[in-house]
């Protein structure tokens, strides 16, 4: 399990490389839209996956498992949502579209990470 999170993680960091330098060839102004966009994905994602590698590595009690990933879970929306409230309250003139099509990018990329990773 820890290799495929990891696994995970470095394809979303790289999808994420990829659409940044995509943005900023595209238009330098929304390159940090993008950036803040896709951080607001990642840096969550992270946690969650860095938490959850360290409760399994600890304990392999089913429910007491569940017990931590709905913890984590809550964490990382929480994370998020701070996230998007700072960068909305900062008064910067952001590119909405450029910023929730990083976060949906790599939100979505979650969904194909087993198929590229290739998870049995």
């Amino acid at each position: 399990m820890k290799n495929q999170i990891i696994r995970t993680l470095v394809l979303q960091y790289i999808l994420g490389a990829i659409y940044l330098i995509g943005t900023g060839l595209w238009d330098t102004a929304a390159m940090f839209s993008a950036l803040v966009g896709c951080l607001a994905a990642l840096l969550p994602k992270t946690y969650f996956g860095i938490r959850t590698i360290m409760a399994t590595e600890d304990n392999n009690n089913a429910t007491q498992w569940l017990g931590y990933a709905y913890r984590f879970e809550i964490g990382k929306w929480v994370m998020m949502a701070m996230i998007f409230w700072l960068a909305f309250t900062s008064g910067y003139p952001w590119d909405p579209v450029v910023l929730f099509a990083g976060f949906v990018l790599i939100q979505i990329s979650g969904l194909f990470a087993p198929l590229v990773i290739g998870v049995n």
